[in-house]
């Protein structure tokens, strides 16, 4: 008397293998998802920490023309600009990329990033300033996108 249990057939083993990629095919799919996610949201904390970093490069540029008893706008006229994280004035905007050298964003030296920054400074009145930070940047899909921080400068000293 054979037994018939002795082992696999070939069709029995290619239906295993049949439901064993079933099962592998969705869980490779949805980790490629994850990774697709995870550079969209890296790319928007980059964007919206730039967009503060120029806001407060602009607050620094105030504080220090009240800390020297100038005016406190000085520097600080209506139009579009472009600064670094260094900046103690700020520059016409060109529309060049920012660059990152050993983790921080400038426009002199290290590799282009899909990042701009633009600076709108905007003279509401005699006391106040409009200070606009816009990011834009392309997505690995080669979406345009843009995020912004607005903050409004009073001269209040």
């Amino acid at each position: 008397m054979h037994n018939r249990e002795r082992g696999f057939t070939l069709v029995e083993t290619l239906v295993s293998m049949a439901v064993l990629t079933m099962g592998i095919i969705p869980a490779l799919a949805l980790s490629n998802n994850a990774v697709s996610v995870a550079f969209v949201i890296r790319d928007d904390l980059i964007a919206a920490g730039l967009a503060q970093e120029g806001i407060e490069v602009v607050q620094a540029i105030r504080d220090d023309n009240w800390l020297n008893n100038r005016p406190f706008d000085t520097g600080l006229s209506d139009g579009d600009y472009q600064l670094e994280w260094d900046s103690t004035s700020l520059s016409t905007f060109s529309g060049g990329p920012l660059k990152v050298d050993n983790g921080l964003y400038n426009y002199s030296s290290g590799t282009a990033s899909p990042f701009t920054r633009d600076i709108i400074i905007t003279k509401v009145n005699d006391g106040e300033l409009k200070v606009v930070s816009r990011i834009t940047w392309q997505t690995r899909t080669n979406d345009a996108k843009t995020t912004s921080a607005e903050e409004h400068l009073f001269n209040w000293k």
